[in-house]
């Protein structure tokens, strides 16, 4: 793993243009870099010991999911996010003092929520979610809410969007009656 270092070098200072030659297309740096995210996800994050590695690793994977994400392939790009969450671990959300765990932590768990939403998995996106509301502040989770609002929404589960909606709303201290107003209450 100590060669890992060079890996990452490597990529950095690797360009190759995404156009072809006569022998076909040549790979972009994208292409290779999902190559060794694959490679690396096969052998798993339990044979990485560091936790600057694992990092690293769980960063490719959030590179790549991103990257899949935009060519609308939300099943790839949701494996990417799933390896990624692997690599970090459980209870990693909070910072090392060096490395920040949060925002990388934050940046895979949003990107499977939406991954699963884009392929209407609401069971996901509710586990996906729930992670985040669970770790992070509640101005940070706001783009987890409407994530899970939306996957509510496409589902047809009307009740549930008003109690979480009221729920959100009273949280930002703004007072919602427990029944709406009266015709006369209106005017």
């Amino acid at each position: 793993i100590q060669a890992m270092g060079s890996i990452e070098d490597g990529f950095k200072n690797l360009y190759i243009s995404e156009s072809k030659t006569a022998e076909g297309p040549v790979l972009s740096e994208r292409s290779l870099l999902s190559i060794a995210a694959d490679h690396i996800n096969h052998a798993g994050p339990d044979f990485i010991l560091e936790l600057s590695q694992r990092k690293l690793f769980a960063t490719w994977n959030l590179i790549v999911g991103k990257e899949m994400s935009v060519r609308s392939n939300f099943g790839c790009a949701l494996h990417y996010y799933e390896q990624g969450i692997l690599f970090i671990g459980n209870g990693v959300w909070i910072d090392d003092g060096v490395i920040s765990n949060h925002q990388l932590c934050l940046d895979l768990y949003e990107g499977a929520s939406n991954a699963s939403l884009a392929m209407r998995n609401h069971k996901l996106v509710d586990y996906y979610t729930s992670v985040i509301f669970q770790n992070v502040w509640f101005e940070r989770s706001i783009p987890a809410w409407i994530i899970l609002m939306t996957s509510l929404e496409s589902f047809g589960k009307h009740k549930e969007i008003v109690d979480k909606g009221i729920r959100l709303i009273r949280r930002l201290d703004i007072d919602v009656p427990p029944s709406p107003p009266g015709p006369r209450e209106l005017v």
